[in-house]
């Protein structure tokens, strides 16, 4: 492989993978990580479908049937609702009820664990970006598969760590309100050195 196209090849991957990255936490916000984590099922069979028309490749009626089976589940975990009135009473992220509203009819988030009060449109936006994340992911395995053995892959997860790094210095000091922190305690070094 030429030299100049392995670096677009590999700035393509990583802009993708990025994408992928910071949508699929930024759903989160209103997902639970079960929901999200499911959400992400659909990227290896997209990605076979993407390379079976891009790069020739065989995508198997097996992968096909994976794809339909993954597609079905995605459906269920975002459960798309049926009325688009805002005042319609819809379940909420966790399945149960009504959507909790103040005083004021504004949603209160008051913990970003606490999934009853997600509104179905904060829910629905959630899962779109998901979605939109998996685009990104099926980005990235495409250009990782058309890359292949041309390139060694500790070139590419060490290129990722690199760009990962530059790009979330960059978006600390241009977004506002994005700060950083050091752990404030033993547990919190704990379990950042768990993850890294």
């Amino acid at each position: 492989m030429e030299y100049s196209a392995c670096i677009v090849s590999l700035n393509s991957t990583h802009a993708c993978s990025f994408l992928y990255s910071f949508l699929n936490a930024d759903s989160l916000l209103y997902l639970p990580i079960a929901d999200a984590t499911v959400i992400t099922f659909l990227a290896p069979g997209l990605a076979c479908w993407a390379c079976s028309i891009l790069i020739k490749e065989p995508f198997t009626r097996i992968e096909k049937i994976g794809t339909f089976v993954s597609f079905i589940g995605v459906l269920f975990i975002a459960r798309p609702t049926l009325s688009l009135h805002p005042d319609a009473k819809k379940p909420n992220a966790d399945g149960s009820g009504t959507v909790s509203r103040t005083s004021d009819s504004t949603a209160h988030l008051s913990d970003a664990s606490n999934y009853a009060d997600v509104t179905p449109t904060e829910r629905t936006s959630a899962v779109g970006v998901a979605l939109i994340g998996v685009l990104g992911a099926v980005c990235a395995y495409t250009t990782i598969r058309w890359i292949g053995k041309r390139a060694h892959p500790l070139i590419s997860v060490n290129y990722f760590a690199t760009w990962c790094t530059i790009v979330s210095i960059v978006m600390q000091l241009a977004l506002p309100g994005v700060g950083f922190l050091l752990p404030a305690d033993l547990r919190d070094w704990a379990l950042l050195l768990f993850l890294g």
